[in-house]
Order: structure tokens, then C-alpha cells, then sequence
């Protein structure tokens, strides 16, 4: 009996289709996670340019500060989809303003909002 299920032939079929199927799965699952990343790490970006824009048009704010609303575009083709709006506001003291930076991209699906105060 031992002779029968004993077999130094190699392995049988469903070893190998059993194989196949855990390694086909760990390719999946490895790909799905590369794919995630790589999203991630765009979205990442995105967020970075924003924010550095953003800081950008909060010291290009005319001074002394008044206030209003201000918008429009970035130039150059490397900021081409991001625009920004500016507004500043009163707080309940008076001598200090709400200044209020929001960078949108992705056709306004996304944003970052920077605010601070002068």
C-alpha cells in the first residue's frame, strides 16, 4: 500500500495546478499593491505642488493687505490645471486679517486650502 502512494515520478497534476493558482494570486495581489503605490505617490505629489503654490500666492499678497477676493490660473506648462483663489477677511479684532489660499486641481475635483493670518 505504502508502494502505491509513494512515487518518485515528480508531481502530480493538481500539485502543479495548486502552484500555479497560489502563485498567480501572490502576482495579483502584488500588482494591485504597485498599482496603489503608484497612485499614492502621484497623489503625494499633487499635494506638494499645491502647497508650494499656494505658499507662493500667500507672499506675492500686495501689502497692506485688503480686503477681497482674488482668482485665476498658474503659468507655465508644469502648473497647467492648478488655480488658486485668494481671499481675506476680517476677524473680530481689527487689526488682524484672515488671509485664505485655495489651490485646485483635476478640474477643481481636488484642493488644498492654506490660510493665515496678518
Amino acid at each position: 500500500m505504502k508502494d502505491i502512494l509513494r512515487s518518485d515520478n515528480g508531481f502530480t497534476l493538481l500539485e502543479v495546478m495548486i502552484a500555479f493558482a497560489i502563485l498567480s494570486l501572490s502576482l495579483i495581489v502584488l500588482l494591485s499593491l504597485r498599482n496603489s503605490s503608484i497612485r499614492v505617490v502621484e497623489r503625494s505629489d499633487r499635494i506638494t505642488t499645491a502647497t508650494l503654490l499656494a505658499k507662493t500666492k500667500m507672499e506675492d499678497l500686495p501689502r497692506p493687505v485688503s480686503i477681497g477676493e482674488s482668482e485665476g490660473e498658474f503659468d507655465g506648462g508644469e502648473f497647467k490645471g492648478y488655480k488658486w483663489k485668494r481671499s481675506v477677511k476680517t476677524t473680530p479684532f481689527a487689526f488682524i486679517k484672515e488671509v485664505v489660499v485655495i489651490v485646485a486641481w483635476d478640474e477643481g475635483k481636488s484642493d488644498l486650502r492654506l490660510a493665515a493670518y496678518e
